[in-house]
């Protein structure tokens, strides 16, 4: 202030007057708390990759104290080389995911039969499936399992499978019906309805 009581008139830029935009500071302030989240993320990624690289590193017998984060990287390279040398990623990703879709089916379908065959030997229960029924959808289970596999041979993708699921006989197949009925039945079938 002056001596006579009236304020000193500081001059002011022009950004001094421009209000600081709210984009601005948002990025202003999540930049770095971003960046944090980042290095935290790349930090637990390569502690996880150390303990895993130690644990394999001590089994074979050697012995690890510290690692810096460049030693954990190029251990892992080493380590993922080595097992490609030893053929152990050597399956390519679309055979082993029939394999599993194959193996999965196939659990699926015998939970299915195990499933039908204990609903059979309770006639009057709820849960119990009418025969003929039964007897489609395991013919129709049968005959997928079948394609699949003659699909993963087809392609080279598989070995040969020596076990094939085949469903267990109905009680009420044994016996009454004779090998032309049961053609005229395979015959008569219609499509089984799926929601895809």
């Amino acid at each position: 202030m002056r001596p006579d009581g009236s304020a000193y008139l500081v001059p002011t830029s022009e950004y001094d007057e421009q209000p600081i935009s709210r984009t601005y500071q948002y990025r202003k302030v999540m930049k770095p708390m971003l960046e944090r989240k980042r290095r935290a993320r790349i930090n637990k990624c390569l502690d996880e990759l150390k303990d895993l690289i130690v644990s394999s590193l001590q089994a074979e017998g050697e012995n690890v104290s510290k690692l810096e984060k460049a030693d954990i990287l190029e251990l892992t390279v080493r380590h993922l080389h080595k097992l490609r040398r030893q053929h152990s990623l050597s399956l390519t990703p679309e055979a082993a995911y029939a394999d599993r879709f194959r193996a999965g089916f196939t659990h699926c379908a015998a939970e299915v039969s195990q499933y039908l065959a204990a609903a059979a030997s309770t006639p009057n229960s709820p849960l119990s499936v009418d025969p003929s029924t039964r007897n489609k959808l395991l013919q129709h289970l049968g005959s997928c399992i079948r394609q699949i596999d003659n699909s993963l041979q087809a392609e080279g993708t598989s070995q040969c499978y020596n076990n094939v699921y085949t469903p267990p006989a109905s009680p009420h197949l044994q016996g009454p019906m004779s090998p032309t009925a049961t053609l005229v039945t395979a015959e008569k079938t219609s499509p089984v309805w799926r929601p895809w």
